[in-house]
Formats: structure tokens, C-alpha cells, sequence
């Protein structure tokens, strides 16, 4: 297959996963509100912090089904049928042992947690209980089938997994309404429902990797090479997870000893409004990641570059699009969104935001770094940075400082950990020249954002003077951005591949063809 038909692949893919990403997000910000509204506080609460017990523990999953999408994706460049079998069968079978841990752990101190530490009502421990058990459930089916996901992945089945993504949205919305006029515990009938709605979201997963994949049969296996290689990867997969759960939980509890309660509410709002802007722009880093992975194992180097260089440009050009509104009219946004808000919050979600365009920006190379195997050196980074951020985020509460001193070193540590990603994989792993990463990544970069934060900062200072022009400027600076991303930012052949397949896609999405 021919580097334009990968390449418009992925613009499918990307376009897929960014049309998914505006379903989903709009029908859960709108389910919430109904959930919230049907169960009322005490029951939302319960619900949250219940099921929080189990799904904490969901980054594990991610670890997992990354890895498996690694090994599958580096056997797939090779066409090694046999191989690809053997991942996806042993992998299935840490899988389960994992289930079987978690299960164990759920069921003793999880289940002694719930009961004896938990504040919960007298009168609701009992639907708290079963909640936590469907919970239990439904978390052990999506690790069950975490393999079939890495599957659809490495074989860029985005538009199926778009969606299912939609599909899962769409029917816990509907679910909701049920609520209503059920005289059962709704509490415990939402749980319930979303525990069926799981279910059959995988069964169709199933029928579709059985169908399409070869490799995806139910079969249990055990080859100790294939499991050490699995496992020897994923620790540092887990690690990273880890030291990244440490980072916003640690940095939470440094906010709640020094500065109150107030302020995890203010983290909390930027940390909401950084999620759902920044998961647009994630969308098209992971529409690259399979390809990354298999143009190494081929040895293709160039198309490697190509990939890297043009993923890291589109993802930033498609987050600064959607963040700039916000961040320079964030009052209003979250006035409208909210109401009252905490002080700190705003100045928060645009640190936050700032944070996420420099973070998009290694994305390809991590996927890089994933497809060469060599994971300690980031890994440490990764560590040493986000543990300093932690440091700071002590020292400044020991001094009484501004808390914003602690996301303004978040920002710069993430700039250092961005140069030495660079520095680890670009040169030293891979071989690629420093310099052309510069010429051809951050100099266009730097032009055309310059380009476009200048006409939208300028309206911001001289208009933005009430709700309805704040408006009317953070609109302006969404087509503006548009606009000079398109023109400025794309090569003639990204625009003309843009154009055509923007109606295609729209058109198969709309009828699901």
C-alpha cells in the first residue's frame, strides 16, 4: 500500500476519531446533568466515589492494552501471522490473571474499604454495595477485552472504534430517561444498566475482531518468552502510569493541606476543561501511532520522519484551534458553563491548556519511543519531572506563595522534558537530526501560531468588556484560527487531502457506511 493511501488513513482516522470525540463529550456533559438531576446529590456522590474504588485502577488497563497494541502492531509490520496469534493469545492470558488479582483485592480490602471507611448513609449501604459489585463487573469485562482494542487499533479500525464510543454515549443517555419512571432503586438500576450496556458494547467488539481478525480467538496460551517480552514492557508502561496518578493526585493533596478545599475545586474545574479540549488533538496523535510503530519495524525511516513530523504539526494546529477561545476568553466560558467559580480557576485551566499544546507536541515521539522498545531513559524522565513538580508544590505551600508559582513550573518542567524527549529518541535512538526536527516542526509551528494568537489578542484586550462581546471574540478566534491554520499552516497536498476527504467522511459517519 502506498504512502498516500496510509496518509489519507489516517486524515479517515483522525476525522473519525474527532467527530467521536464531539458526540461523546456533548451527550456526557448532557447525561451528567440528567443523572445528577434524577438521583439527586447524595446518590450522584455515593455513585462516584463507589465506583471510583474499582476504576481507579482503569490506567492499569490502558498500560495493557497499550502494550498489546505495541507488540501486535511491530508483528503486523513484520506480516508474521503466527507471532501476531501468539501476542494476542498470551496477552488474553495476563489478562485474566490480572482479573483474577484485582477480583481478590476488590472483594477483601476494597469491599472492607467500602464498608467500614466509606461515609455512606446507613440506609444506602446497601444499594452502595451492589453498585460497587457491578462496578467489579464491569471493570473485569473491559480488561477482558482490552486485547480486542489493542487489536482494532493496530489495525486502524478507527471509524469502528469512533462508533462504538458513540454507540456506548448514546445508549447511557438513553438508559438515563428509564430512570424515571422506574419505582426501583435508581441508584442501583443505573448501575446496572450501564453494567448491560458494557456488555453488549463488547459482544459486538467480539463479532467484529472474530470476524475481521484473524488473530482474535478466544484461546488461552502461555509461551514464557512472549510473556517475559509482555511483561518486561509493560512495566515501565505501569510505572509511568503510576508516577503520572502520583503527580495530580499527590498535587491535590499538597492543594488540600495548603491552600483548603477551595483550591482542589479550582484544579478540579481547570482539570475538566484541560480534558475536554486537549482529548480533540490526542484524537489525531493516536490516529499515527500504528503506523509510527510499523514504518520502524520496516526499517522506513523516511516515512517514519514524515509521520512524526506531520503528526506533531497537525495535533498542535488542531488543539490550538479549539484552546486559544478559551484561553483567552476562559471568564466567560466558565461564567457561562458554571456560574460562580473559584478564583483561581481560570488562570489555572490557562496554564493547563498551555501546558497541553507543548505536551501534544511528544506525543509522536513517544509513539516512537514505544515502536523502539527502549522505554527506561523516558520513563525516568518522565519521573524525575513530574516529582520536582511535586517538590515545588510543597515548597511553595510551605512559603505561603501564590499556588500559581506550582503550574508555572509545571510548564516549564514540561518544557524540559519535552527537549530531553527529543534529545533521548530523535537523536540518540533514532539518529534524526536536532536541527531539520527544528526547521521542519518548530519553526512553521512557531510562524503560524504568531500568525493567529496576534488579530485574536489584540480584539481580546479592546472588546472583550462584556459577556456577549467575549462571545462574539472567542467565535471570531475559532474561525480566525481555522482560517490561518489552513492556509498557513498546511502544504498544498494536506489541504487538497483535507478537502476531499472532509465531505467523504462526513457522509459515511452521517449513514454509517
Amino acid at each position: 500500500m502506498s504512502h498516500s493511501e496510509d496518509n489519507r488513513r489516517i486524515l479517515k482516522n483522525t476525522l473519525a476519531l474527532y467527530f467521536r470525540q464531539i458526540i461523546t463529550m456533548a451527550v456526557s456533559l448532557y447525561t451528567s446533568r440528567i443523572v445528577l438531576q434524577t438521583l439527586g446529590v447524595a446518590d450522584y456522590g455515593i455513585n462516584n466515589v463507589v465506583s471510583g474504588l474499582v476504576l481507579m485502577l482503569s490506567f492499569l488497563t490502558s498500560s495493557l492494552e497499550g502494550t498489546t497494541q505495541r507488540f501486535l502492531s511491530v508483528e503486523l509490520g513484520k506480516n508474521d501471522f503466527i507471532k501476531l496469534r501468539q501476542i494476542f493469545t498470551n496477552s488474553l492470558s495476563l489478562h485474566i490473571i490480572f482479573i483474577l488479582l484485582t477480583v481478590i483485592l476488590a472483594e477483601t480490602i476494597g469491599l472492607w474499604f467500602l464498608q467500614t471507611k466509606l461515609v455512606i448513609p446507613p440506609e444506602r449501604a446497601y444499594a452502595a454495595f451492589w453498585v460497587y459489585q457491578f462496578s467489579i463487573i464491569s471493570f473485569s469485562i473491559n480488561v477482558f477485552f482490552a486485547p480486542f482494542n489493542g487489536a482494532i487499533r493496530t489495525h486502524e479500525k478507527f471509524d469502528f472504534y469512533a462508533k462504538m464510543s458513540i454507540f456506548d454515549s448514546v445508549f447511557k443517555l438513553v438508559t438515563v430517561y428509564f430512570l424515571i419512571v422506574l419505582s426501583y432503586d435508581k441508584l442501583m438500576a443505573l448501575a446496572f444498566m450501564w453494567l448491560c450496556i458494557g456488555i453488549m458494547g463488547k459482544i459486538i467488539v467480539y463479532i467484529y475482531c472474530h470476524v475481521n481478525f484473524k488473530e482474535c480467538r478466544i484461546k488461552l496460551s502461555w509461551s514464557k518468552e512472549c510473556v517475559r517480552h509482555l511483561l518486561g514492557y509493560n512495566a515501565y508502561t505501569v510505572i509511568g502510569a503510576i508516577s503520572y496518578i502520583i503527580r495530580f493526585q499527590g498535587l491535590n493533596i499538597v492543594l488540600n493541606l495548603y491552600y483548603g478545599p477551595i483550591m482542589n475545586a479550582a484544579q478540579g474545574i481547570a482539570n475538566t476543561v484541560y480534558r475536554a479540549i486537549s482529548s480533540f488533538s490526542d484524537n489525531a496523535a493516536i490516529a499515527t501511532q500504528p503506523q509510527i510503530i510499523m514504518s520502524y519495524v520496516k526499517g522506513d525511516k523516511q516515512r517514519l520522519w514524515s509521520l512524526i513530523t506531520k503528526s506533531s504539526q497537525l495535533s498542535f494546529y488542531l488543539l490550538l484551534i479549539i484552546a486559544l477561545p478559551f484561553i483567552l476568553e476562559i471568564d466567560t466560558a466558565l461564567y457561562i458553563w458554571l456560574g460562580n467559580y473559584p478564583e483561581y480557576a481560570p488562570i489555572f485551566a490557562q496554564l493547563f491548556l498551555l501546558e497541553a499544546l507543548q505536551r501534544i507536541l511528544g506525543h509522536p515521539i513517544s509513539f516512537a519511543n514505544t515502536a523502539v522498545g527502549k522505554l527506561g531513559a523516558v520513563t525516568i524522565n518522565s519521573i524525575v519531572c513530574r516529582l520536582l513538580i511535586l517538590l515545588c508544590a510543597v515548597f511553595v505551600g510551605i512559603y505561603k506563595l501564590s499556588p500559581i508559582y506550582i503550574y508555572i513550573v509545571g510548564l516549564v518542567l514540561q518544557g524540559v522534558y519535552f527537549l530531553t524527549l527529543i534529545v533521548i529518541v530523535l537523536k540518540m535512538q533514532l539518529g534524526f537530526s536536532i536541527r531539520k526536527y527544528c526547521t521542519d516542526v518548530i519553526v512553521p509551528i512557531l510562524k503560524t501560531s504568531l500568525i493567529t494568537v496576534s488579530l485574536p489578542v489584540v480584539l481580546h484586550y479592546f472588546f472583550s468588556k462584556s459577556i456577549v462581546h467575549s462571545c462574539l471574540v472567542g467565535i471570531f478566534t475559532l474561525i480566525w484560527s481555522t482560517v490561518i491554520v489552513f492556509y498557513v499552516g498546511l502544504n498544498k497536498e494536506e489541504k487538497q487531502m483535507l478537502l476531499n476527504k472532509l465531505s467523504t467522511f462526513i457522509r459515511k459517519m452521517v449513514f454509517f457506511k
